[in-house]
């Protein structure tokens, strides 16, 4: 899966997505970013994979985008996901993160 099948499939499940960070401070946000390049070699084909991680920092208990961008992941048979939330007390956020790999 290249970064921009990636980029695609995430931006059409929150098209306000970013890239590796986000300067919003005023409102729910999302951004991913790519951390390892996969290698997978099968039948002398080399197929590009990515180890990437979705962030969605929302105020909302029951955030909708973070079910959402879950079920996207999910679903998709090049990808595989783990999620994991974390509040952040200072700023009264919650984090919702995917940890994916996608070939």
């Amino acid at each position: 899966m290249t970064l921009e099948e990636i980029r695609t499939m995430l931006a059409a499940v929150d098209p306000d997505i970013r890239h590796y960070f986000s300067t919003e401070t005023s409102k729910d946000y999302t951004y991913w970013e790519e951390t390892q390049r996969l290698s997978l070699t099968r039948d002398d084909v080399h197929d590009e994979g990515w180890r990437f991680y979705v962030h969605r920092f929302t105020k909302n208990e029951y955030d909708p985008m973070a079910g959402r961008l879950f079920a996207a992941l999910d679903a998709d048979p090049r990808t595989t996901v783990s999620h994991t939330v974390d509040f952040e007390p200072d700023s009264g956020y919650i984090h919702h993160i995917f940890s994916c790999e996608a070939y």
